[in-house]
C-alpha cells in the first residue's frame, strides 16, 4: 500500500486533471410551442391546365409523330430525315486485321408532330463490338 504522501499526490493529480477537462454544458431546452387553432374549412380548387401540353397556349409535342413525310408532301414519296454515325473500324485483339463496320447506326431522327413542328430524337453512339 502507498504512503499518505503518495495518496495526497494522486488526489491532487486527479483534481488537477478533472479541472483541466472541459465541462459538458447541458443542451439548451427548446421553447414550448404555443398552441394554435386548426385550419379553417374552405372550398377547394384546382388548376385546370396544370400539366404541360394540355392547353392550347402551352408548348409540347402534339401526337401523332410522323416520319417519312412532311406536311403537304405526298405519302407516296417518303423523305426520311435521318443522320447516321460514321463507319467504325474494328481491330482484332492481336492487331493483325482491321474491318470497317458499316452498321448504319442512327445518330438523329427528325419527325413532325400534328402541328407540323420538328421533333428531333438524338441517339447515343453504339459501343464497339468485341472482336
Amino acid at each position: 500500500m502507498g504512503s499518505a504522501k503518495d495518496q495526497r499526490i494522486s488526489e491532487t493529480l486527479m483534481q488537477n486533471l478533472a479541472e483541466s477537462m472541459p465541462r459538458e454544458r447541458p443542451s439548451p431546452a427548446l421553447k414550448r410551442e404555443r398552441k394554435r387553432g386548426g385550419i379553417a374549412a374552405k372550398r377547394g380548387y384546382f388548376e385546370r391546365q396544370y400539366q404541360p401540353g394540355t392547353g392550347e397556349t402551352t408548348g409540347g409535342i402534339a401526337s401523332p409523330l410522323i416520319e417519312g413525310r412532311t406536311a403537304g408532301a405526298s405519302a407516296s414519296e417518303p423523305t426520311l430525315d435521318r443522320t447516321y454515325y460514321e463507319p467504325r473500324e474494328v481491330m482484332t485483339s492481336d492487331g493483325l486485321f482491321v474491318w470497317e463496320v458499316v452498321d448504319h447506326a442512327i445518330q438523329t431522327i427528325t419527325l413532325r408532330d400534328a402541328n407540323n413542328a420538328a421533333v428531333q430524337i438524338k441517339l447515343a453512339e453504339p459501343e464497339d463490338p468485341e472482336p
